[in-house]
């Protein structure tokens, strides 16, 4: 449900999103940009558009038990690799806001990993 939230505040307030405390706080210890919500609007709504399929498909997943969890710590753990590679690798590229999902998606997939140790071998 908290990707469905997302992607109703992205839709309806991207700056929530992108200029939030926590944003804030990163880019501050990071020296990341903050990024600008309204410098591209279509993008904001295409972004919106993927997390509220991504949220379905944790719905759906909740549904499917334990078997699915190998797949969604794989989700989680590409998406925070990859947002936390695209910080070190481009200054430019990377803001506070990706940086911040990466940490939130690699502590998601650090405590599914926790809750079933033997997801890792499942994959």
């Amino acid at each position: 449900l908290r990707d469905l939230l997302v992607a109703v505040l992205l839709t309806i307030s991207p700056s929530t999103i992108y200029n939030n405390a926590i944003t804030r706080v990163v880019g501050s210890y990071s020296g990341l940009h903050i990024s600008d919500a309204a410098a591209a609007p279509g993008f904001n709504q295409a972004i919106a558009c993927m997390t509220a399929a991504v949220g379905v498909g944790h719905i759906v997943a909740a549904r499917s038990g334990p078997a699915v969890t190998p797949s969604i710590l794989a989700m989680w753990g590409t998406w925070g690799v990859l947002s936390l590679a695209t910080c070190a690798a481009s200054r430019e590229l990377g803001s506070a806001t990706v940086l911040w999902t990466g940490m939130n998606h690699l502590i998601m997939a650090g405590v599914l990993h926790w809750s079933d140790p033997t997801a890792v071998k499942r994959m």
